[in-house]
């Protein structure tokens, strides 16, 4: 195992505490999902257990030669990317206060988030996932599995857009639709 792929595990490490101690009040913690949830909440888990099994997974793929490349500097790219998706996923979280919560359900008072980075994405904390599980993709030096983790966590993190923004459409009318002319789901100037 190289010495990527080791501080690619302890950025694992350090997003499941950081998403622990981010997470303020009863509701946030709760895994109880809410009525406009659809499921959303189970696909986002799996796909994230489904990623972490498959990086842990890549060290005996990569040892009987199946997918793996020298990484070289994309190892290095794929750490800082795991580090920049940590810290907007804690931006994001962190902006949100008590309106992050593990399901999709509405907390009291809640209202949209207009300063950054909400301000040009609708989803910063997705896409801070996303960019942590292309990161490890490549700093664990396995092609095959960067290909499987970036196809389920877009089309996990798609769902569970699709999903989220249902709902805050239905709570917030008019006003959502507002906010979402002014920005970008997940990916500025892509989607």
């Amino acid at each position: 195992m190289t010495s990527k792929a080791v501080l690619a595990y302890l950025l694992i490490v350090c997003y499941f505490v950081m998403e622990r101690l981010l997470r303020l009040g009863d509701k946030a913690l709760s895994l109880q999902a809410g009525e406009f949830d659809q499921g959303s909440s189970k696909v986002i888990w799996i796909s994230g257990l489904l990623s972490i099994f498959l990086a842990l997974f890549a060290p005996m793929l990569n040892a009987a030669q199946i997918g793996n490349w020298n990484s070289g500097y994309v190892g290095w790219v794929g750490l800082f990317l795991m580090l920049g998706g940590l810290v907007l996923r804690y931006w994001a979280a962190k902006i949100l206060g008590k309106f992050y919560t593990r399901t999709l359900q509405t907390v009291e008072d809640q209202h949209i988030i207009e300063q950054a980075p909400y301000n040009v994405i609708r989803h910063p904390g997705y896409l801070g996932t996303f960019l942590m599980e292309i990161g490890a993709g490549l700093a664990i030096s396995n092609w095959i599995i960067l290909i499987v983790i970036a196809f389920i966590g877009m089309l996990s993190r798609v769902y569970r857009i699709q999903v989220e923004e249902e709902m805050l459409k239905t709570i917030f009318d008019g006003q959502y639709t507002v906010y979402s002319r002014k920005t970008w789901r997940l990916i500025p100037f892509i989607y």
